[in-house]
């Protein structure tokens, strides 16, 4: 930097310092892309500076002033109370009126490296010209903790932007210092920052050592990033129901029906026989909450009927092929049945009336098309991907079929030892992608790629079991609508026979780290999700100041650097793009 522009910065600098007060903190602000997609670090962080300041009360030589002096050496007191009861604030005031959205408090620290008299218990307040409004609010505040190199100030974003001509920080209950309670700072300030407007401070809800991250989920489909798949906290994400005999559930295969989502599934629900059934639950809020588990398919005269596929078709009817098997056999073979409303189907029990038919596949009166009866209907053709399990080696088939019923066997989509589950389109770039997702009955689900309906390329790893509960993956469906895809919910269980599977979830989202600014700390690698558009941050203390980062679904893009902030156990925050 040549000489000339260093004074030049000075310069600016001391015009900006008003009343003996840093007033800016210099920042970087910029927008770097990568893939296209920009990166918002927060602008020039300004504390705005103050004009006056006044207390509830001063403690002898340790002046209002002392907080505005740029100096945390020095600290504003209040007078000493007996007991931690008492109420005392500080307010300060600037030239006018002006946009607020951080508030910024320097505890006075101790030789411990702890906040000393820093509030148990405040309010903070607003000034509008003609009356105080209350901010933001805290109980039991914790004890903040300095850094080695500095004092770390503790900032609290506001809930929203207010325009304000001065802020109070109101306190009732206070620390102690030894024997005696005071309200102690060493500097206040506040300003404005647009990174808290792209990562907002939406409330706490008590949770213990955790930190909640709103509108975190995935965005329109890109196939590059496709890669941070994070586990749901509430694992399972749907039990059998807890009076059956045999709660064995698995193969889900989940459908948008315009606001809500039906999750069907297959197994052993609700019943003391190891018969398999379909059946269906709805969640109306986004997969937080399901309702009852309904069955829709009995096995009537059949000894096993599952692994369905739900279409709702362009014309608001619904279809399901799933496999049937008939008492004395051991070839499965795919039925149908149609519905209004996609709960109640007719046949609503499995028969042998109501096969699929299919030309020009080898053998098909010998065929065991067991776990897979993928469909898929674009511009009119029915698109059906099964497996045989009587013929080696094996592949993932394909056939076609103009009325949904009557199919022509056309070759192999995928020549791999894999059982297809799931197809589902996107767009990207005006260019089609078809999405196959695969398992193999072991502790991996599988992927591929392709622009064609006909051919897949060889496939490539998804994502792996998450603990000895999902050991097992036995079944798999994308939860996907227009051109998002949300996540996976899949059926696994502990053991290799295959009998005590639950539905597991793992959905697409973006990755939030914080990294202290105090010990360098950094959490979010293991994460957890809760539901779709959530993700759970796990802390190891109960408050820290330092930044959140957000990278994108594929887990390396970083999208957003927030301001530096205070984070405590329970924290609520949106990420808004």
């Amino acid at each position: 930097m040549s000489k000339i522009l260093r004074i030049l910065l000075l310069i600016i600098a001391t015009l900006f310092a008003g009343c003996n007060k840093d007033v800016v903190e210099i920042n970087t602000k910029s927008a770097i892309t990568s893939n296209s997609q920009s990166l918002k670090i927060s602008p020039v962080h300004t504390d705005i500076p103050v004009v006056s300041i006044s207390a509830s009360s001063t403690y002898p030589t340790w002046d209002a002033s002392n907080a505005i002096d740029s100096n945390t050496a020095t600290s504003w007191s209040s007078a000493r109370h007996l007991s931690s009861n008492g109420v005392e604030f500080v307010q300060f005031y600037f030239s006018g009126a002006v946009d607020i959205n951080y508030v910024k408090l320097t505890p006075r620290y101790g030789s411990n490296n702890a906040g000393l008299c820093f509030p148990l218990n405040f309010t903070i307040y607003y000034y509008t010209g003609a009356s105080w409004v209350a901010a933001k609010s805290f109980t039991n505040f914790a004890n903040p903790q300095k850094s080695d190199n500095y004092d770390l100030p503790v900032t609290i974003p506001l809930p929203v932007t207010v325009h304000a001509s001065g802020i109070k920080i109101e306190v009732t209950g206070l620390r102690a210092d030894g024997p005696n309670y005071y309200f102690q700072l060493a500097e206040v300030a506040a300003g404005f920052d647009d990174g808290f407007n792209h990562f907002k401070w939406t409330g706490n809800d008590n949770a213990v050592r955790q930190n909640r991250i709103n509108n975190a989920g995935s965005d329109s489909f890109n196939p590059d990033r496709i890669f941070n798949w994070t586990q749901d906290d509430r694992d399972p994400i749907i039990r059998g129901t807890t009076n059956a005999i045999n709660p064995n559930i698995y193969a889900p295969n989940i459908v948008y029906n315009g606001g809500n989502w039906h999750i069907y599934y297959g197994g052993w629900d609700n019943t003391s026989a190891k018969n398999d059934r379909i059946f269906t639950t709805v969640t109306y809020d986004d997969f937080l909450t399901f309702g009852t588990h309904t069955l829709v398919i009995g096995n009537g005269d059949r000894r096993h009927v599952n692994n369905e596929t739900v279409l709702k078709k362009p014309d608001g009817s619904w279809l399901m092929y799933y496999t049937s098997l008939a008492q004395n056999s051991v070839a499965n073979k795919p039925s149908f049945a149609t519905s209004a409303d996609g709960i109640a189907w007719a046949p609503n029990t499995g028969s042998g009336n109501a096969f699929l038919n299919m030309a020009n596949y080898p053998n098909w009166a010998t065929a065991d098309v067991n776990g897979s009866n993928v469909a898929y209907l674009e511009n009119g053709i029915y698109h059906l991907y099964f497996n045989d399990f009587a013929t080696r080696p094996k592949a993932v088939h394909h056939a076609v079929s103009t009325d949904g019923i009557n199919f022509n066997y056309t070759g192999d989509a995928l020549a791999e030892n894999l059982v297809a589950q799931d197809v589902k389109a996107f767009t990207y770039n005006n260019a089609t992608y078809y999405l196959m997702g695969m398992h193999h009955n072991r502790q991996e689900l599988r992927y591929s790629l392709s622009n064609s309906l006909t051919s897949f390329p060889a496939s490539s790893f998804l994502l792996g079991n998450y603990n000895a509960a999902d050991l097992y993956i036995v079944s798999m469906g994308f939860v996907t609508n227009a051109n998002r895809l949300y996540g996976i919910i899949y059926g696994a269980g502990p053991t290799g026979d295959l009998s005590h599977n639950s539905l597991h979830a793992r959905w697409l989202t973006k990755k939030i780290i914080f990294i202290s600014d105090r010990t360098n700390a950094r959490w979010g690698d293991i994460e957890r999700a809760h539901g779709p558009n959530q993700v759970v941050l796990y802390m190891s203390t109960v408050m820290e100041t330092g930044r959140f980062y957000v990278y994108d679904t594929d887990g390396t893009t970083l999208l957003y650097t927030s301001p530096q902030v205070t984070m405590r156990s329970g924290d609520v925050w949106t990420y808004n793009q």
